[in-house]
């Protein structure tokens, strides 16, 4: 009988402020980090340095900052590189302005290029990444920056989460397909007070988590993450006022699901 994964949820806060509710992070298993946010600089010694996966949906700081600190920490120990693998955009903005020698050392070229404790992979969005039973699959969604959704397939399940997104179909048709998602991660950011920041913004808020969840057809649980924290009880209220048959969760750090 094939084992369940686990995703963990380290971090899916908008921002910080409220204590042991960092930004967005997601350990699958001991092994695979989905993006590196603050959660992540919550992690005893123990718990990083098994890590040998990071793909970073897009390089927003909320997204990425725990990743220099993860690298310093666990490359004394590594006798592989920690790979991360991101679009190609967000791999040039982290060589471009975290790893490069000025606001954190290069470390895919440290301590030479021939033996990093740091590999930067290239992916391209619908590529299938297989990391043993584990199936990882990334489709393009609307932000201020290039950024995508990810998909993680097992044997016994699958999950979704939504990245950083504004309205969008593609993510929603690949919901729909034959391939079982359990959970949706999806982000609402504002309270719709703020609709027009979260247009400017590319982010969601709940009339449009509303709108976009018209487009789904698959009968997931869906969880809301990434709510900004001075405004996350109004968001919660709003949410509280959809009228579909799908209930709606609020994700907190902390929170295991087995796929």
């Amino acid at each position: 009988m094939d084992k369940h994964s686990t995703v963990e949820v380290l971090g899916c806060s908008g921002s910080i402020g409220v204590p042991r509710q960092g930004t967005t992070s997601f350990l699958i298993d001991h092994d695979i980090l989905i993006d590196a946010g603050t959660g992540l600089c919550e992690l005893p010694f123990e718990r990083l340095e098994p890590i040998e996966h990071v793909l970073i949906t897009h390089p927003h700081l909320d997204h990425i900052c725990g990743l220099p600190f993860l690298v310093d920490t666990v490359g004394v120990v590594r006798s592989a590189p920690l790979k991360v693998y991101a679009i190609a955009p967000t791999l040039e903005a982290l060589k471009t302005h975290i790893f490069n020698g000025h606001i954190w050392p290069d470390f895919s070229r440290i301590p030479d290029e021939v033996n990093p404790v740091m590999q930067f992979v290239e992916i391209q969005p619908g590529d299938e990444l297989v990391l043993g039973q584990r199936r990882l699959t990334t489709v393009e969604v609307p932000h201020t920056v290039p950024a995508v959704a990810v998909f993680l397939h097992t044997p016994t399940g699958g999950w979704c989460f939504s990245g950083d997104t504004h309205q969008t179909e593609p993510l929603y048709s690949l919901l729909n397909s034959n391939k079982k998602v359990d959970y949706f991660f999806l982000e609402a950011a504002f309270p719709d007070k703020e609709r027009w920041l979260a247009d400017l913004a590319q982010h969601l808020c709940p009339s449009l988590v509303f709108e976009e969840l018209e487009k789904l057809e698959d009968d997931c649980e869906v969880w809301i993450t990434h709510l900004k924290p001075r405004e996350a009880d109004l968001i919660e209220q709003e949410l509280k006022q959809y009228q579909g048959s799908r209930p709606l969760r609020i994700l907190s750090a902390g929170m295991v699901f087995n796929i």
